[in-house]
């Protein structure tokens, strides 16, 4: 996968500069309406608005699914791309390694990749960070 669009830096001034938000699993509900306004302001239509807040949820579940902790959601647009990335303290599983979870983390991966023009899932010691990108228009 071609990850050159996420080198995208976020613009420090502006309506478009970096909004930021720390939620806790029981928060996703929290981040999701946080993401609303942040596309609709970056003009982004319905339906790919729509596609944002998924894939929104999608990443901070990723990031706080599999352990207590807390993550940091940022959003920001840069030309006619829309970035987020979403880091926690949580643990990703590989699919096939917990039954339990292996499962719900594949789809959440799968509906990333779906919706998003650039998507990277990383997890390592110090948490899970999400990035993805999408064309506002």
């Amino acid at each position: 996968m071609n990850d050159t669009r996420m080198l995208g830096q976020p613009l420090r001034t502006g309506p478009r500069s970096p909004a930021e938000k720390t939620f806790r699993h029981t928060d996703i509900p929290a981040a999701r309406r946080f993401a609303a306004p942040f596309g609709a302001h970056a003009g982004m239509g319905p339906a790919r608005l729509a596609d944002f807040v998924l894939a929104v949820s999608e990443a901070a579940a990723c990031a706080v699914g599999h352990g207590p902790c807390t993550a940091r959601l940022r959003l920001w647009a840069s030309g006619q791309r829309a970035f987020c990335e979403v880091r926690g303290g949580g643990v990703a599983l590989q699919p096939g390694w917990d039954t339990r979870h292996g499962d719900a983390e594949a789809l959440r991966r799968w509906l990333l990749r779906q919706v998003c023009d650039h998507v990277r899932v990383e997890s390592g010691p110090h948490g899970v960070t999400v990035c993805f990108s999408m064309a506002i228009s």
